[in-house]
């Protein structure tokens, strides 16, 4: 059995027109989510073996305040094929990076992360499913498990989706 973590990036700032796409930061509405995520996370237990992160600075940022309000001292690699990325340089990354571990955290972009979750995943409770389908919002994380398999080979439909948690439902603690 394995699980791959997904989180996508919180909520970014425009306000500097002048930076380029991925020197973006976060606003300060992302950099609340973010914490929130990482404290909703904490009480969860997450564990990842490995963390991959798109070297994007709102993916980096998001990354610092999870762990940072999550107290966790996780592995972190960056890997800047991440950003921009496709469905199949996302299963690339998955099954070459954290194809060793059972237990593995991307943190990165849409619309890549929406369509590989969609595109792993065949079951889950319902209502998972029907967010996951409409909408993978900034600061999402979901969990896919795949009881059969590892991630260096991870298949399409394979997957179950075991959380979808936005930002929006998270308390403040």
């Amino acid at each position: 059995m394995a699980n791959l973590y997904l989180l996508r990036h919180a909520k970014s700032d425009w306000e500097d027109m002048s930076l380029s796409d991925h020197d973006r930061p976060l606003s300060p509405r992302g950099e609340k989510a973010a914490a929130n995520m990482g404290r909703t996370l904490a009480r969860q237990g997450l564990a990842p073996e490995i963390v991959l992160c798109s070297t994007a600075l709102r993916a980096r940022a998001t990354l610092d305040l999870v762990m940072e309000a999550g107290d966790f001292s996780w592995p972190v690699q960056f890997e800047p094929a991440l950003y921009g990325a496709s469905v199949q340089a996302i299963l690339s990354i998955i099954r070459a990076d954290a194809g060793p571990f059972s237990r593995a955290l991307l943190v990165g972009h849409n619309p890549g992360f929406h369509y590989v979750a969609k595109h792993l995943v065949y079951t889950g409770e319902s209502e998972l499913l029907t967010a996951l389908d409409y909408k993978y919002p900034t600061g999402t994380f979901a969990d896919i498990e795949f009881p059969d398999a590892r991630l260096n080979d991870v298949s399409p439909s394979t997957g179950v989706l075991k959380q979808f948690l936005r930002p929006r439902d998270q308390t403040n603690a």
